[in-house]
Formats: structure tokens, sequence, C-alpha cells
């Protein structure tokens, strides 16, 4: 299973994954991740956990980045060092 998020949610420095269903339903919890996992077996888990590592050095304290895994079309998307305020695009 990819990794949600790699720091405590109370330091800074922080990388999450999102996942976006077709239907642009947003999977940011563990346990409905579990529901669609078979949805994303195309993804490299490999290659994600080197994308939050790399993200996670690059992104300034208070800020955050995000790594949104989009079912449809197999796209996968990196925001790095944004403000916690954003929210990624359903579509890409």
């Amino acid at each position: 299973m990819i990794l949600r998020q790699l720091s405590s949610p109370e330091n800074s420095n922080s990388v999450y994954t999102i996942h976006i269903l077709k239907t642009g339903e947003v999977i940011t919890s563990v346990q409905d991740y579990m529901k669609f996992e078979d949805r994303f077996s195309w993804v490299d888990k490999k290659f994600i956990v080197e994308r939050i590592l790399h993200a996670r050095q690059r992104t300034d304290e208070e800020k955050k980045s995000v790594i949104v895994i989009y079912e449809d079309g197999q796209v996968i998307k990196e925001y790095i060092n944004i403000d916690n305020s954003f929210t990624p695009l359903t579509y890409y």
C-alpha cells in the first residue's frame, strides 16, 4: 500500500498522496483506498515512495506537497511546496 503521509500532521514538510477515481471521487483515507486498491494496481509503489521522498526535500516548512494519482488515464501529478489550502482538481 502506498504511504498516505510521510511525516506526521503536526510537523511541517508534509507530503500526501491522493487517489482520484474516474467518477471524480477523491480518496484520502487508508480505509477508502483499500476498497479501490485494485484500480490502482498499475501504480509503481517504489516510484511513488521515491517521489514522496524527493518532494519532502523540496517542501518548505508550513507548506505541503501532494502526489495525485488519477485512475482515469493512469496519470500521476505532483504539486510541490504548495499552500495547505490547496485542493487538486478531480480531473487532470
